[in-house]
């Protein structure tokens, strides 16, 4: 991932509370194997939810675009997949 992530400027209008969160989602990321990421980002989105600070669709987009962007066509391709696959699932 980006390590240069916290200081894209896209994030200045996010909430202060949401960039904390995210701040210690990026940290725990960083430490997860490739199979724990998806668990990870699911337990942070939940974390957010209950803290009265769901992402807004254009937030996840955001997000997504960010933490993808040093990643190769493969991997960016496998986040895509993971992407429609949690859309599918949260509106069932």
């Amino acid at each position: 991932m980006n390590q240069n992530w916290t200081s894209d400027p896209r994030l200045q209008r996010m909430d202060p509370k949401k960039l904390r969160l995210l701040s210690d989602f990026a940290k725990r990321l960083s430490k997860a194997s490739g199979n724990q990421k998806y668990a990870v980002f699911l337990e942070f989105n939940q974390q957010l939810n209950q803290a009265g600070h769901p992402l807004s669709q254009e937030e996840r987009m955001l997000l997504f675009s960010i933490l993808t962007e040093d990643m190769t066509p493969e991997e960016k391709k496998k986040a895509q997949l993971i992407q429609e696959l949690a859309k599918k699932l949260s509106s069932s």
